[in-house]
């Protein structure tokens, strides 16, 4: 890879906002936002929702996706900007999250309307022939081995539970990716803390996530995993408790940019997107030949119940704030 490209597998950084490439998925995918804000966007307006869907659709552009006979899964997609947009460049989108579930997550992130008027969610062109809602769990995703060309999942698996249930959900996404397919995956990146984020939402560390991703699956990163991330990037980060503050506000856009980095207490963390490359063998040889599932890293902490109990009252919260900014024409 040129020592200038922008890799497939790295953290959300403030630079990476400037890539041409990247920068023009933003502009494209969040275009309502472009018109708001002008013609700079997203200059000044760097938000890692942006980042992780762009890179996504970058990463499935670069490996041969957009095709017509393509089908692309998305696992707790909720009703994210990426499922649309990619209506426009496959021949099915499947979408598949909770949706039928009441609970303190769906009233903003995967409500029971999405199954029955998806098109309520988006105001922009797209092609509802080929969007196919499910109500479906992550850990036991619906599929004969080997039924999608593409999947994808973005700030959700860090929601499915323990380590050993987001591995279960990353195995399952490993079984329904045909040979040679394409995975494109953000979650959270624990730049700093002593536990694996927040007890319902996990942030992991470097060991962590190839853990969580690498270790017994036969298929490997698009580039070299880069955890490295800039200074600025670090400068930034938003206190947790001041992003609660904006959505109890409910105003429409973060009261600071750029909002990359996010801090509470002693933890600290970002997003990270991995793209993965199925190699050639079949879901049947892999659980005939592999390893059987991932421990966690020695020495990696769950998070502390003391921490959880004060983190279960802010986990709908933050799925709000992260899925509600990141919606094109504020859908």
């Amino acid at each position: 890879m040129p020592r200038n490209e922008l890799g497939h597998c790295k953290l959300c950084d403030l630079p990476d906002f400037q890539y041409p490439e990247l920068r023009e998925l933003i502009r494209d995918v969040y275009s309502s936002d472009l018109e708001r804000f002008g013609p700079d966007f997203p200059t000044g307006r760097e938000y890692r929702k942006y980042w992780e869907v762009s890179m996504t659709l970058r990463a499935f552009e670069r490996f041969g996706v957009f095709r017509e006979d393509a089908r692309v899964l998305g696992v707790g997609a909720g009703h994210e900007a990426t499922l649309y947009w990619l209506t426009r460049k496959v021949g099915k989108v499947v979408a598949t999250d909770l949706y039928e579930t009441e609970d303190s997550w769906s009233e903003s992130d995967s409500g029971s309307e999405m199954l029955t008027d998806p098109g309520r969610y988006w105001d922009a062109p797209w092609n509802p022939d080929r969007l196919e809602v499910r109500h479906m769990s992550g850990l036991d995703l619906q599929f004969e081995d080997e039924s999608f060309d593409a999947i994808f999942s973005s700030s959700s698996i860090e929601h499915f539970g323990d380590f050993a249930e987001v591995r279960q959900s990353v195995e399952e996404m490993f079984r329904v990716l045909r040979p040679g397919g394409v995975a494109a995956l953000a979650t959270e990146f624990r730049l700093e803390g002593s536990t694996m984020g927040l007890k319902g939402a996990l942030a992991f560390d470097e060991a962590e996530l190839r853990a969580l991703l690498l270790d017994g699956l036969w298929w490997d990163p698009a580039t070299p995993i880069d955890t490295s991330i800039s200074d600025a990037a670090i400068a930034s980060a938003v206190p947790f408790e001041e992003a609660l503050a904006d959505n109890a506000r409910g105003v429409s856009e973060w009261s600071r940019y750029p909002h990359l980095v996010l801090r509470h207490g002693d933890l600290m963390w970002t997003s990270v997107h991995v793209a993965l490359i199925k190699s050639g063998s079949t879901a049947a040889r892999w659980r005939a030949r592999a390893p059987k599932g991932a421990r966690r890293p020695k020495g990696s902490r769950m998070p502390r119940p003391t921490v959880g109990q004060r983190a279960e009252r802010w986990l709908a919260p933050l799925a709000r704030l992260k899925r509600r900014f990141g919606r094109l024409n504020g859908a």
